[in-house]
């Protein structure tokens, strides 16, 4: 085997749960656009999400950037509307956008209620009827059974497919096996027998739940009624745990990988990138394997700031159709053999 303990790490996106129904960010925004125009509970946040999808494309357009919308940034901007008077730039938001004025004026209800009919929507969305539908997953059972050591994954999904359809294997999320089930960041790095896989969820988890007095995070067997998540890295302040730990977690071990993995991840994540783009700059042997169904080469080679021999984009094959066919040792290894000069797309 090419590869020692946290040589090879794993970046799991939206992507890998999609052939098991469960949408993805653009796909959800698509959702919530044909609810406000046609649900009639819905309709009385038309205004509201329009202004905000038109202000981001506005933002977008002014840097010169394509422009970027899905759930996630629609959450992050209502949270940072939420914060009314609170917000640094309260004072000014009357003469920064008229419309404002005119959709919310005083009434903020409308943003918190917004807020909460998404994450109520996100959590049917992310909780697929038939666990059978992600079958596939269980493919990363066989991989670590060719591979000698805990492995290291690191995702954005708020579902529970991965420990789901890996039952037969240990894996460590971070949480004691007490009755109190309380989050503890020192089973990534001191338990007396490691794991089968150590699972990051950076962006939290539907079985998550924080107690909002003491900041204690644990995970229960149904989903609660606001379940601890996380919408983008690039917006949310990371100063408390679990997710300070998870995102230098992976920037550690982005560092200190040979290769990583990224199967199913869109990089429309702009913190996540830059710890990539970081990573590749820093090591030049390091190297990236890319599975981004339908996703565009020179875009992905382009945010990442990398040269086309650090890294194998896959663009034509489905999660479902990569893990049961070509999730493999056999494939990351072929790929770290490729020489500089070998066309590795």
């Amino acid at each position: 085997m090419k590869f020692r303990k946290d040589e090879i790490i794993f970046l799991f996106g939206a992507g890998i749960s999609a052939d098991a129904g469960v949408p993805t960010s653009s796909q959800m925004i698509e959702e919530v656009e044909k609810l406000v125009n046609n649900d009639n509970d819905w309709k009385r946040f038309k205004d509201l999400y329009y202004l905000v999808k038109s202000g981001v494309n506005f933002s977008y357009g002014v840097q010169g950037r394509e422009s970027v919308f899905n759930i996630e940034i629609l959450v992050n901007i209502l949270n940072e509307l939420q914060k009314k008077e609170m917000h640094p730039l309260y004072p000014f938001i009357g003469s920064w956008h008229i419309k404002f004025a005119e959709v919310v004026g005083n009434n903020f209800e409308l943003i918190e209620n917004l807020k909460r009919k998404i994450i109520d929507k996100l959590k049917s969305w992310v909780n697929p009827g038939d666990i059978r539908n992600s079958n596939y997953l269980k493919k990363i059972g066989d991989l670590k059974k060719e591979i000698n050591f805990p492995i290291r994954i690191f995702t954005l999904n708020y579902d529970l497919l991965v420990e789901k359809n890996l039952t037969e294997f240990k894996v460590e999320r971070g949480f004691e096996e007490d009755e109190m089930r309380r989050w503890n960041y020192k089973r990534f790095i001191e338990l007396p027998e490691e794991p089968d896989i150590y699972l990051y969820k950076l962006h939290g988890s539907i079985d998550w739940q924080r107690d909002y007095k003491t900041q204690i995070v644990t995970f229960v067997d149904s989903i609660p009624d606001e379940p601890d998540l996380i919408f983008g890295t690039q917006y949310k302040m990371q100063y408390i745990d679990p997710y300070l730990f998870m995102i230098s977690e992976f920037r550690h071990y982005c560092l200190k990988a040979k290769l990583i993995v990224c199967l199913g991840y869109s990089f429309s994540d702009e913190h996540i990138n830059s710890i990539l783009a970081q990573s590749l700059s820093l090591n030049s042997n390091l190297k990236i394997f890319a599975l981004a169904y339908k996703g565009k080469k020179e875009k992905i080679i382009s945010l990442l700031s990398c040269s086309e021999t650090q890294i194998k984009i896959i663009t034509d094959k489905t999660a479902k159709e990569f893990f049961e066919s070509e999730l493999k040792l056999a494939t990351f290894e072929s790929f770290l053999e490729t020489k500089d000069e070998d066309k590795i797309f």
